[in-house]
């Protein structure tokens, strides 16, 4: 499951995804397109007033565009898939602790 705000986030960060993937631009889409057919798209209005409130208790301080990820974890009680250690550090100090997390591949 992921909000719709993923795609502003994907394209925000393309450069740096393609230079931590080492493959070719036409690879990495193509590897996109496959994960975002999996992914359950949440329009983040539907969250509940409950979630968003308390999602932005925990990220009013750390970083606001990351609110509808940490509100749709909330809502689903799941866990939160994310590389920004900002992010992850500002939210474990507040007690939240739910990441999913990938140990790096050797290649």
């Amino acid at each position: 499951y992921s909000c719709n705000f993923i795609f502003v986030e994907l394209f925000k960060h393309k450069e740096k995804l393609l230079k931590l993937a080492h493959n070719k631009e036409e690879e990495i889409l193509t590897s996109l397109e496959v994960i975002l057919k999996r992914i359950t798209l949440i329009n983040e209005e539907t969250i509940s007033f409950l979630s968003r409130k308390r999602a932005y208790e925990f990220v009013k301080d750390i970083d606001l565009k990351d609110l509808p990820f940490v509100a749709l974890a909330l809502e689903l009680d799941a866990f939160l898939w994310t590389g920004d250690k900002k992010l992850q550090d500002g939210l474990k100090s507040k007690g939240f602790n739910k990441f999913f997390l990938l140990k790096k591949v050797l290649r």
